[in-house]
């Protein structure tokens, strides 16, 4: 009996991938994996990318052996062993600030030891497994590369880069906060020659900003490369929640059993920070009261170096009640 494909959603921080995981993994049959390529949650990421940096940045074909033990391990659950815990141990209660690289300090290299190539679950003989569904806000330079290797079903999850930015902001990320992807000659190589596309200056909006186009650009790029791959804003999950998700379960042939609308239900509430309550209605011009003109003004003249086509000027122009 065969289990059916995974399903890998890739988005940025802050776009609604955990909400939208969640949604899809009410279904009955599945199993949610939120962030197994994070660093700062699963230390056996840490050795997997200390050679790929945070955002790995690979193509099809390209021999990622560490990197793809992780995703061995991922797409058959992700189970946590005693080196997982014993490494999560080792790492402390500071473990969720830091940035974990794989090489900063000598306790980061031993948690990241202790933990690596960790081992994938088995499914016994005559069974079917749960249909993995994971979210990685890490792998926007990497996805086609997991396509390849991978027989997986992919949503590409976007936002409006103004949502973005107004969290991002708001929450004091972490990745807002990274210079690795301005620094790394791969990027530079891959994307920014190409494209044209200078390096931020040293204004925290603008950086931010850059950050956002870039892997908006990225997104896009891929999935113009595979027009069959499912390609989402949060915007639009936000407009019509239990009908753009029925539609996402009819796309990856999800059994609707009211699971998820009693989800979407539930968690249409107000909420803040990390949370994943909101109420959907509110959320897609709520850049419009959150961020300042001289923000929005910053953010558009970022993403205009940027091949990006979701959004317009228009889409960045304040309207109604929130116009300022």
């Amino acid at each position: 009996m065969s289990t059916p494909r995974p399903i890998v959603i890739v988005g940025l921080p802050r776009s609604g991938t955990t909400w939208t995981l969640r949604a899809l993994a009410s279904a009955d049959g599945t199993a949610a994996i939120l962030e197994p390529d994070n660093e700062d949650k699963y230390p056996a990421s840490i050795h997997a990318k200390r050679a790929l940096g945070r955002y790995p940045v690979l193509r099809p074909g390209d021999v990622a052996a560490d990197y793809r033990r992780l995703w061995d391990w991922i797409l058959q659950g992700a189970p946590e062993d005693r080196r997982s815990r014993l490494a999560r141990h080792l790492l402390g209660p500071g473990a969720v600030g830091r940035i974990h690289q794989g090489r900063h300090d000598p306790v980061t290299w031993l948690a990241a030891t202790v933990a690596r190539d960790p081992r994938p679950g088995r499914v016994a003989a005559g069974t079917q497994g749960p249909r993995i569904i994971v979210k990685s806000i890490h792998a926007q330079l990497a996805v086609e590369w997991l396509a390849d290797e991978y027989a997986i079903d992919v949503l590409l999850l976007l936002r409006h880069p103004a949502n973005v930015l107004a969290s991002w902001m708001e929450t004091n990320v972490k990745d807002a906060r990274n210079s690795t992807l301005e620094t790394r000659p791969d990027i530079r190589g891959r994307y920014l020659e190409p494209w044209g596309v200078p390096l931020p200056g040293p204004d925290p909006v603008e950086r931010m900003s850059w950050r956002i186009g870039l892997l908006v650009a990225a997104i896009e790029a891929s999935a113009a490369r595979h027009p069959g791959w499912q390609v989402r804003t949060h915007e639009q999950l936000c407009a019509d929640p239990v009908g753009q998700f029925r539609q996402l379960y009819d796309d990856f042939v999800l059994p609707w059993d009211g699971s998820a609308e009693a989800f979407l239900e539930t968690h249409n509430t107000p909420g803040s920070g990390f949370v994943v309550n909101r109420v959907a209605s509110e959320l897609p011009d709520s850049w419009q009261r959150r961020l300042d003109d001289e923000q929005v003004a910053t953010l558009r003249r970022v993403l205009g170096w940027f091949p990006i086509t979701t959004w317009s000027d228009d889409d960045f122009i304040r309207r109604g009640a929130d116009q300022g």
